[in-house]
């Protein structure tokens, strides 16, 4: 198995996708901080969603991923898993006596393990850009928290913050896996993703119009059902002083990666029946 992952990795490597996403990362950056700058114009200091080199890691992440990062997600699992086993490329490596089985597991791990690499670079090319692009006070205020974050405060914070982040990105490539390996056309695999992210930001839009007559806590459950919503919205709210949904949400992200990854197994053994 683990010269499996390896040959995994480096054909990972081998897709010119891989390398671009990573050269992409200065991009986004540099995209958002032009956006935050703008937004800064329009604030004052003391609000938590004024942009400093501190809490540009934060603020940045937030604006991308939910959007950019399940987008980038949804194409590369479409194409180390759909395309792969409809063009054949698998079958030459089941040839070698690994098992379909054996084969996605080891993409599921890749997969995940270029998505940490990803959140590090990106988390450490946040902050050089934020010290670039904006002022670094000794302290400042963030979501939720009545009382000012100095810097080793924030780093804490940052942190924690990409740690859940990095969660709930494992509960959307479980549901995009889980898509990839029963879609028989990498079409039908990028379309039914689109539509997963898309059913996911609109539904909890829709629910703001009953808003009124439900409780907030049966609003804000309903709402973080959605794993994008749980992204933009639910991580300031399970980091705030006085946290909420913190048990809902892990609830949430857990049935979504238990669920939807014993749907891929199932996926995988009736695939192997027939392979």
């Amino acid at each position: 198995m683990k010269e499996l992952l390896v040959a995994e990795w480096e054909r990972l490597w081998k897709r010119k996708v891989a390398w671009l996403t990573f050269l992409l990362v200065p991009v986004v950056l540099l995209v958002a901080s032009s956006y935050l700058q703008k937004q800064n114009g329009a604030l004052t200091v003391d609000l938590p969603q004024y942009t400093f080199a501190g809490n540009f890691p934060v603020l940045s992440l937030a604006e991308m991923l939910f959007t950019v990062f399940n987008a980038m997600f949804l194409v590369f699992i479409t194409l180390v898993v759909t395309e792969e086993y409809r063009s054949g490329q698998l079958r030459m490596v089941m040839i070698r006596s690994y098992s379909f089985k054996e084969i996605i597991i080891a993409k599921a791990a890749v997969i995940l393990l270029f998505n940490l690499l990803f959140f590090i670079t990106y988390f450490c090319m946040s902050y050089v850009i934020g010290f670039l692009m904006f002022e670094h006070p000794q302290s400042y205020f963030v979501f939720y928290h009545s009382h000012v974050f100095n810097i080793k405060e924030a780093l804490v914070y940052n942190l924690a913050f990409y740690e859940y982040a990095y969660l709930t990105t494992i509960a959307i490539c479980c549901v995009l896996f889980f898509i990839s390996v029963i879609s028989k056309t990498t079409t039908t695999a990028v379309g039914i993703g689109v539509a997963f992210i898309l059913i996911s930001f609109s539904y909890p839009t829709l629910l703001r119009g009953f808003r009124q007559w439900m409780s907030e806590e049966l609003f804000g459950q309903l709402f973080f059902t959605s794993v994008p919503m749980i992204q933009w919205q639910g991580i300031t709210v399970m980091m705030a002083e006085n946290p909420q949904f913190v048990g809902w949400n892990f609830g949430v992200l857990g049935f979504y990666i238990l669920f939807f990854g014993g749907l891929t197994y199932v996926a995988i053994r009736k695939k192997e029946s027939f392979l």
